[in-house]
């Protein structure tokens, strides 16, 4: 048996890809915010799957400490099957002002990116050899794939996850959204580079538009309504759109699938390797992140 971290997977695509992987004889740990969905998910996951290994395990990737407390349980030995893949899935979008994780920055950067790098690169040396990483990202990352939705705007990190320097408006929020998915494909070519030699696959996953996920769950009630009866419509004739559980599954052959066992470094579209944007390609970003990454994270374990 090997076991998956999946954070993000009390609902959407993260529960079903939990369910994908557990019918296929994975011990899943599934990573939450609350106890009480970490539990609920997991009964709904054994009912799917009776067989299914399960491990609810609070991974709050907006506070840096929940995300150490969680690795350092994940490294004791002996209590699970040997770590094979970590999927990062969680992901928020705000809309409704600008709001401050608990280490006191910037919530969108800090969820969708800096609670993953500290996540992946506690664990990344307890990975079996073979084993997989994989992160969820969007094309929102690219004007020209992300069907209007506003255009990433790149910044030093520090800046990005300064709330002083955070625009309130909403569409500056789902500006946010995007530069945090790019940062996801940052972080991959980093870690892929650094991982050269070593039999470890990382890459990035965009699961297309996915009207069905709580995504939308900071617009306004109204809106989120209409999205979600029209969810079945937008995903069968909107091209690129799908359901999560469609999602999952593609997900879910990232993770599993002898296809893949050599693929890395790179930006999957549902179950093929695609293009992200040319931005996306910046060495000296990705670099810069990095190392920025490291002193943010080391500075707010350091506070607490």
């Amino acid at each position: 048996m090997k076991t998956v971290v999946i954070t993000g997977a009390t609902a959407g695509l993260g529960l079903h890809t939990a369910a994908h992987l557990a019918g296929r004889g994975w011990h899943v740990v599934l990573g939450h915010r609350d106890e009480m969905r970490g539990q609920s998910a997991a009964r709904r996951l054994r009912q799917r799957v009776p067989q299914a290994s399960v491990e609810p395990l609070h991974i709050d990737l907006a506070d840096l400490r929940s995300v150490a407390r969680a690795a350092e349980r994940l490294r004791q030995a002996g209590q699970r099957p040997p770590l094979h893949a970590i999927v990062g899935n969680a992901g928020i979008q705000v809309i409704d002002g600008v709001r401050r994780s608990v280490d006191g920055y910037e919530l969108t950067f800090a969820t969708n990116h800096l609670g993953h790098h500290l996540l992946v690169t506690a664990l990344v040396n307890d990975l079996v050899d073979g084993g997989r990483i994989v992160l969820v990202s969007s094309g929102t990352h690219w004007p020209k794939k992300s069907m209007g939705f506003p255009a990433p705007r790149w910044a030093a990190p520090a800046e990005l996850a300064d709330p002083q320097e955070a625009d309130p408006a909403p569409t500056a929020g789902r500006v946010r959204y995007a530069t945090s998915k790019l940062a996801n494909i940052y972080f991959v070519h980093e870690l892929a580079r650094r991982l050269a030699g070593r039999p470890i696959m990382v890459n990035a996953y965009d699961p297309g538009l996915m009207p069905d996920t709580a995504l939308s769950r900071d617009y306004p009630v109204t809106v989120r309504r209409l999205y979600r009866l029209a969810a079945p419509v937008i995903a069968a004739l909107v091209p690129g759109a799908r359901s999560s559980r469609s999602a999952a599954r593609h997900l879910g052959v990232l993770v599993d699938d002898p296809r893949f066992a050599s693929t890395t470094g790179a930006y999957l579209e549902g179950p093929k390797v695609g293009d992200s944007s040319p931005e996306s390609h910046d060495v000296a970003r990705e670099r810069e992140l990095w190392s920025a990454s490291e002193h943010l994270v080391g500075e707010a374990l350091a506070r607490r």
